[in-house]
């Protein structure tokens, strides 16, 4: 019995000592939190790039992999801007002018942030055509990107 209880006092001693320097090496080290003030300027800076017609440089806020919700399903970033183009531009310029309002910007953890807002689109003769959007933004080391949007 008392080889029993010997083998019972080393093991618990030694579980321990084996907790108390294991919770130090796995201890989860958090995530350096985002600049989140740099979001919506981000999102308002991209609507310079669609007004002059450079549909490549506004396509830049997003993420390779994000996607573009449609009545049919998500779309990929290829897709999305063929989508814009088509829907938007007429030989390469765009027919409106884009703005924003009503812009909310919500952390999502240390690096996500979620944002909602009305987009404004002006055409020529002054005509609106306006909407509302959700995005979703990541912070990466190229800034913050946008990886889904759903715009209706």
């Amino acid at each position: 019995m008392k080889l029993y209880s010997s083998i019972s006092c080393i093991i618990l001693a030694a579980a321990f000592v084996f907790t108390g320097c294991n919770t130090a090496e796995t201890a989860v080290l958090e995530e350096p939190k985002a600049d989140f003030t740099q979001v919506i300027p981000t999102l308002e800076a991209i609507t310079t790039d669609w007004n002059k017609g450079d549909l490549d440089e506004f396509i830049t806020v997003y993420d390779s992999a994000a996607t573009f919700m449609l009545p049919k399903g998500p779309i990929g970033v290829n897709e999305m801007k063929g989508y814009y183009q088509e829907a938007f531009t007429e030989t390469g310029t765009p027919t409106s002018t884009l703005s924003f309002d009503s812009l909310e910007m919500r952390p999502l953890g240390n690096s996500h942030a979620l944002v909602t807002g009305r987009y404004i689109l002006t055409n020529q003769n002054s005509t609106e055509q306006s909407g509302r959007y959700t995005l979703v933004f990541e912070h990466s080391a190229k800034g913050w990107r946008i990886l889904h949007d759903h715009s209706n």
